[in-house]
């Protein structure tokens, strides 16, 4: 991530409730699929789950993106 990404995921995780648990949120769904990974058989409840937090962990960050483009163009970044 950028430099100037950084400050504003800092400032909208301040300021923006939504934005604070969609990045924490994404920061645990990565944390979690790590534990996943670590197994050294995924039965298929585990993949099954492993898919589940992707898929989750991806429609979060899409919406993070979309608000720190929101907060740029609002911004004159």
């Amino acid at each position: 991530m950028l430099r100037t990404e950084t400050a504003i995921v800092e400032k909208l995780c301040q300021s923006n409730a939504e934005f604070k648990e969609l990045f924490d949120n994404h920061i645990r769904y990565e944390q979690d699929l790590e534990a996943l990974y670590s197994l050294k058989y995924f039965p298929p409840e585990v993949e099954a789950k492993m898919k589940e937090l992707k898929v989750m962990k991806l429609r979060g960050k899409e919406r993070i993106e979309q608000m720190i483009i929101k907060y740029k163009s609002d911004n004159g970044l």
